[in-house]
């Protein structure tokens, strides 16, 4: 059996491989049209000269089966909100996020505007290797769908915000943002400098984008910006930097925003759900304001289930990837740039003092290519050094150690009060992997 089609976040490979060839673009697409009668699916993608191919092959195999609209280019979080705003049954987005532009994917919202649940997943992906349905009749034209609908309900959580008392700097990643973020701070009439907003299909991602936090730093060197933001291609996820090109990552934002909702709204129920990847240093700033973190496991689709059973209204990766589930139903970028801007405003703190004030603990995390994948709970080596670490240093260090789910690969995070702890005890880890598993 192939390995499961829905990684961490979706559909995820080369452009034109498996699973993005064509045979299985329209086996895919015509098991999407299969689970409703006749279901209303809302396509959109980001930049990616791969895009307009891949939206193509999955109509032709839901063929007639489906009725399609088209949302052209726009972020992931806009796609997430249109479905559920123009009541369609699915929304796919053809996207791969941060990944450059030779990588693309797909990630399927149902009629909530959410992730698919497991179960759909497991249902899409045995139907998908059935391979019992081939491409239908020729699809129809897809219709078209203003995608307005969403820069207005930005503007509306943006509205107060003129002027903002700093200049901003705002990397595009040349991707989904690129169209829609001049014009949305723009018209909230912020002092925004545009870096990385001129898409050629090829450059989305590329030295650019909240992966590139360097990129940002020069942005807002160069226009002397008190605020810096970086999306990511699909513009889901967002970081920031301050005046002195300090980085404020998902860590940074969760606090701050969870600071000003304790304050603001009814509905906050003082939980903020995070994963293990989250700074000890968050969750002990949280406690003292108190207001519980919790911990899901790597991958916004686990944030939010988690957020869900436990009634919290945010929650978010270290990565930017930050979900305001009381007002959008997905991680949203430029409605998590907005909230962080309002919450300055009313904290009347500079990013700087933002930073300042979440003192963050020590953390590395190294990736290892493997040759096997032993259970990290049964492979008794590792089960050693790691109970050793622990007792050693107990609530003062953490150690996270996890396969990637589509490299192979092991990666392996420390994060320690000190840097010296982390210098002492990584090498051990590393030893370890290497000798016993490494490629």
């Amino acid at each position: 059996m192939k390995d499961p089609l829905f990684g961490t976040d979706g559909i995820r490979s080369l452009a034109g491989a498996y699973p993005l060839d064509e045979p299985s673009l329209l086996r895919l697409g015509a098991v999407i049209a299969s689970l409703s009668a006749r279901p209303r699916v809302l396509i959109g993608r980001d930049t990616r000269e791969s895009g307009p191919v891949i939206e193509a092959q999955l109509r032709r195999g839901m063929g007639r089966r489906a009725r399609v609209f088209c949302a052209g280019v726009l972020p992931t979080p806009g796609l997430a909100y249109l479905t559920r705003e123009f009541a369609c049954d699915f929304g796919i987005m053809i996207s791969a996020s941060h990944n450059p532009y030779t990588d693309n994917g797909i990630k399927i919202f149902d009629r909530r505007g959410e992730k698919l649940s497991a179960a759909l997943e497991k249902r899409i992906h045995r139907e998908f290797l059935a391979g019992k349905r081939g491409p239908a009749a020729a699809a129809p034209p897809p219709a078209p769908l203003d995608p307005g609908a969403y820069g207005n309900f930005l503007l509306g959580e943006g509205a107060g915000l003129e002027g903002g008392g700093f200049r901003l700097a705002v990397d595009c990643a040349n991707g989904a943002a690129s169209f829609l973020a001049p014009v949305l701070f723009r018209r909230l009439g912020l002092d925004a400098a545009l870096g990385h907003a001129r898409p050629n299909g090829r450059n989305i991602n590329a030295g650019s984008g909240s992966t590139h936090p360097s990129a940002l730093q020069k942005l807002a060197a160069k226009h002397g910006a008190g605020l810096g933001l970086a999306f990511d291609g699909d513009a889901d996820r967002v970081i920031f930097c301050d005046a002195r090109g300090r980085m404020l990552e998902g860590d940074h934002t969760l606090f701050l925003i969870a600071r000003y909702l304790r304050e603001t709204e009814p509905r906050f129920n003082r939980v903020v759900v995070g994963t293990v990847m989250g700074n000890l240093g968050l969750e002990r700033a949280l406690k003292r304001a108190g207001i519980a973190f919790l911990r899901a496991d790597v991958g916004d689709k686990h944030v939010q289930r988690l957020m869900k059973r436990s009634g919290a209204i945010l929650g978010g990766e270290p990565s930017g990837h930050v979900i305001l589930r009381h007002r959008q139903s997905s991680g949203d970028g430029l409605l998590t740039a907005l909230y962080f801007m309002r919450a300055l405003r009313h904290f009347a703190w500079s990013a700087g003092e933002l930073h300042d004030r979440l003192p963050l603990f020590p953390q590395r995390t190294l990736n290892i290519r493997v040759g096997r994948k032993p259970d990290l709970k049964r492979w008794p080596a590792f089960r050693r050094e790691s109970a050793r670490f622990a007792r050693r240093y107990g609530r003062r260090a953490r150690l996270l150690a996890r396969y990637s789910g589509t490299e192979p690969m092991i990666r392996i995070m420390i994060e320690a009060r000190d840097q010296e702890t982390i210098d002492t005890t990584m090498p051990i880890f590393q030893s370890l992997v290497e000798n016993e598993i490494g490629e």
